[in-house]
């Protein structure tokens, strides 16, 4: 049956990409630093062989030959997910392929001494090489599917979205957080907040971190956590690699980064079996996966009911004794809201401020072809639109991201549509589990993962955003619900 000769050849293609990720994995953990070319070719190796899949498929044109009719319908959408997949390496000269791959590998490897060196100059040339390969990607793409240049790439990352549709919500989001962070502020002045006088050691925070990953449900037999420069969810389907970084500054970087991780990973554990290696059996965008990492984080950790437990593990394992560990100053320290330079390290109500910037300057250079060379420049100024306030470095600039450096363009919406999903789906399960503070507070967190694992887990690929939000909460994506998630926290909390 021909329908099954492309699952078989599909299941190779997606081993391949198993390979490929524990290899990207390997680079940004313990490669040796000169061995970057070497990696070069061997990622294009694989390049190769997921090519020549492709080119056997259209060879025999395998999908001409297909009677869809007598799919059932999870096997037509698997169907349609491979054209997707397919149509990519039929669209895009191969030649624009590897050299994208290759750029986007070296690329990244001199943006980590330029962040280094805070240095926008030692990356440029290289970055400016990729992004003109990426830009006749986009052209491409936009020629034969109809699309503008900016929706082809984000489509790579999520078959829901639109760059108008991402508009339209951005600008309602940034009206009330405008809106609402003088009040936030005014209202955190009146706490009676206490910096912490003594910080979390890097072995105590990986503990606590760990211990709160079992609690998630995180297989550990199914994967590891390794430190990075930037923290990332990677390597394959049944071999998950979570990497975070310490800030010995920060009691909780490392803590908040891996609960971050977790989310993604926990949604990977919890993808459908019988789908393993098949477009359907994939995760259904990085807007559902951002979901889940934030979900997890900030839904769930960030909550004062998690803070009582929390204070309970420091004191109880740790021996902290100082009054600062109490459950309300740390979920009040936790949640202080403040302009910031870094994305990663930004509040929950300003984060969404950060990925509009990034969103504006992905367009104008995509869709308006703006000269990358000048990226901080551009940079800084649509930052200082925004927060109205001056970068002071490329490293707290245009240099924090990994994501453009390695070829990512249309990834950054993401986070943010994910973190409007999260709360809708928070407020779902409030009103389903009366428990559910109980709950949190004991660390019983099984019941709202086996929750996540059936209504979005299991599904992988099958739904678009809006379908999945109506079957599970009754609605399509809300605004209404990030707005309470933040007016609840940080506006009606009494003092």
């Amino acid at each position: 049956m021909t329908y099954v000769k492309l699952k078989n050849l599909f299941e190779e293609q997606s081993l391949l990409n198993d390979i490929n990720g524990i290899l990207n994995w390997d680079m940004a953990t313990y490669m040796p630093q000169k061995s970057r070319n070497q990696r070069v070719r061997q990622i294009q190796k694989i390049l190769d062989y997921k090519k020549s899949i492709f080119d056997q498929i259209k060879k025999k044109e395998l999908f001409k030959k297909i009677n869809d009719s007598i799919l059932s319908p999870e096997d037509k959408l698997n169907l349609n997910l491979m054209k997707d997949k397919f149509e990519y390496f039929d669209f895009i000269p191969y030649e624009y392929i590897k050299k994208k791959t290759s750029l986007a590998i070296l690329c990244e490897g001199e943006w980590r001494k330029a962040k280094l060196k805070s240095n926008f100059n030692l990356v440029k040339k290289s970055f400016k090489k990729l992004v003109d390969v990426i830009k006749i990607e986009s052209e491409i793409l936009s020629q034969k599917k109809d699309k503008t240049k900016y929706d082809c790439l984000l489509s790579k990352y999520d078959r829901s979205l639109t760059s108008s549709r991402i508009t339209k919500i951005f600008s309602r989001i940034e009206s009330f957080l405008k809106k609402n962070i003088p009040s936030i502020l005014e209202k955190q002045r009146s706490y009676k907040t206490i910096s912490f006088t003594e910080n979390l050691s890097e072995s105590e925070q990986f503990e606590l971190s760990k211990d709160f990953m079992k609690k998630l449900g995180f297989d550990f037999s199914r994967g590891r956590i390794d430190k990075s420069s930037h923290p990332f969810c990677g390597g394959s389907s049944e071999d998950i690699r979570i990497t975070t970084r310490y800030n010995h500054a920060d009691s909780f970087s490392c803590f908040d980064a891996l609960m971050h991780e977790t989310g993604h990973a926990i949604y990977e554990q919890g993808l459908p079996k019988k789908w393993l290696h098949q477009p359907l059996g994939s995760s259904g965008g990085m807007s559902l996966h951002e979901s889940q990492s934030l979900f997890i984080e900030m839904q769930i950790i960030k909550s004062l009911q998690v803070s009582h437990l929390i204070e309970k593990i420091i004191k109880n394992n740790f021996g902290k004794k100082n009054p600062t560990w109490n459950q309300e100053n740390i979920y009040r320290n936790r949640k202080q809201v403040k302009k910031n330079y870094i994305r990663v390290d930004a509040d929950e109500v300003h984060y969404p401020l950060h990925i509009m910037h990034r969103f504006k300057i992905e367009k104008k250079i995509i869709e308006e072809d703006f000269d990358v060379m000048f990226l901080p420049e551009l940079w800084n100024q649509e930052f200082y639109n925004i927060f109205n306030i001056k970068v002071d470095s490329d490293q707290n600039g245009c240099l924090q991201d990994i994501h453009w450096f390695g070829g990512d363009f249309g990834y950054f919406p993401t986070y943010s549509i994910g973190a409007f999903i999260a709360a809708q789906i928070f407020d779902c399960i409030k009103k389903q589990n009366p428990k559910l503070e109980n709950d949190l507070k004991k660390g019983n967190f099984l019941p709202i993962i086996n929750w996540l694992k059936k209504n979005i887990h299991n599904h992988g690929n099958y739904y678009k955003i809006d379908e999945l939000l109506l079957n599970v909460t009754g609605e399509k994506l809300n605004l209404k619900y990030f707005e309470k998630h933040i007016t609840d926290r940080y506006l009606k909390e009494k003092k």
